[in-house]
C-alpha cells in the first residue's frame, strides 16, 4: 500500500520504467484526467481508456532514459461542499469536506541530452472512497491520482 503522497510519485515512475501498464493504471482513479503537452487536448485525457493509450507511449518513450526526481512541493486545500444545508432549524448540515492534495515533482530525463518536466499529481483525499471495484489489492482508503499535469520546462 502506498502510504505517502511521495510514494505515489515514485511508484508512477518505477512502474513506467518496469513497463507495468496494469499496475500503472491502478494508480489512477477511473475518472482521472491527464493534461500532457503532446496531444494538445484542452480538456485533457479523460478516463482510464484515454490515459492507457498515453501511458503506453510514455512507457516506450522512457525506455533507456535515466531520470532524476526532485519533489518540489506539496499542497493541501480543503473546501466544504455546502449543498446539503438544512435551514429549517437554523443549523447547517454540511456535506463532506472536499480535499485536494497535490504534489509536484521536477523530473529530469537524460539520454545524451536532457529535458526537465514538472509533474503535478492531484490525489484523492484519505477520506474519499474509491469506487474502483477492480482494484482489489487497494483498500477503499488508497490514494489515487485524480489529475496529472505534465509540463516540459526546458
Amino acid at each position: 500500500m502506498l502510504s505517502d503522497d511521495k510514494d505515489i510519485v515514485f511508484e508512477y515512475f518505477r512502474l513506467i520504467k518496469n513497463k507495468d501498464l496494469e499496475h500503472l493504471l491502478d494508480l489512477f482513479a477511473y475518472d482521472a484526467v491527464v493534461y500532457e503537452p503532446f496531444s494538445k487536448l484542452a480538456g485533457g485525457l479523460r478516463g482510464r481508456s484515454a490515459i492507457e493509450s498515453f501511458l503506453k507511449v510514455a512507457i516506450m518513450a522512457n525506455d533507456a532514459l535515466k531520470h532524476e526526481i526532485i519533489i518540489e512541493k506539496k499542497t493541501y486545500t480543503t473546501t466544504m461542499d455546502d449543498t446539503s444545508g438544512n435551514k429549517d432549524d437554523n443549523t447547517i448540515n454540511y456535506g463532506k469536506n472536499i480535499s485536494n492534495k497535490s504534489i509536484t515533482a521536477l523530473v529530469t530525463f537524460e539520454r545524451g541530452d536532457s529535458a526537465t518536466a514538472r509533474f503535478t499529481f492531484e490525489l484523492n483525499s484519505d477520506d474519499e472512497d474509491s469506487n474502483n471495484s477492480s482494484d482489489r489489492f487497494f483498500n477503499s482508503k488508497q490514494k489515487m491520482i485524480k489529475t496529472l499535469h505534465i509540463q516540459f520546462i526546458k
